[in-house]
């Protein structure tokens, strides 16, 4: 391994590492009131990296939200059998970064509210209605994160039992049938 690679990997690490820290502190405590010195105290950085590798504060939130948006942890499932599968993938909690509770800690400011509707809409919404296709797509793709974000504000944000762990036999049921019901329309 040169130098130069050993450089870029670290770079990569450091990047990550504000990533996920930004993550964190802008879900605890909201875009307003995240400071930079808290999100690169956490990744255990400099908070000069912060401008070389971002540029600011809100292109941090920015690629902290895109980093945890991801259509294909839907669009890369079968169609058929998906609420099953949509289901599994929704109640495994392994290591994944939720994207709710930055969207919800972003409403307060306008700047930050406006990347995460973007985001949503170009990262989730726009994939999810080319992978419905047909004339309803659009349709689709709106219940699909209505059920959604309901799901993980129930789970994650206003947290109700019935949504936490395994998930109620019945509730859990009822949620796949409601996937599968989007697709099948």
């Amino acid at each position: 391994m040169t130098i130069s690679d050993a450089r870029a990997r670290d770079a990569d690490r450091t990047r990550q590492a504000i990533l996920h820290a930004a993550q964190q502190i802008f879900a605890e405590k909201g875009f307003a009131e995240a400071g930079i010195r808290d999100i690169t105290a956490r990744a255990g950085v400099n908070q000069s990296l912060v401008s070389r590798y971002f540029g600011g504060k809100l292109k941090l939130f920015e690629a902290a939200l895109e980093a945890a948006l991801d259509a294909r942890l839907m669009t890369d499932l079968p169609k058929q059998d998906f609420g099953k599968q949509i289901v599994a993938r929704f109640t495994d909690e392994t290591g994944r970064t939720s994207p709710l509770p930055l969207m919800f800690a972003a409403a307060a400011d306008s700047e930050a509210r406006a990347v995460a509707e973007r985001l949503l809409r170009d990262r989730v919404f726009e994939p999810l209605t080319q992978w419905f296709d047909g004339e309803a797509a659009h349709v689709k793709a709106a219940r699909f994160m209505m059920v959604s974000i309901g799901f993980f504000t129930y789970r994650d944000q206003l947290r109700l039992a019935e949504f936490a762990g395994s998930v109620d036999p019945a509730l859990r049921r009822w949620l796949e049938a409601e996937f599968q019901a989007i697709v099948d329309d």
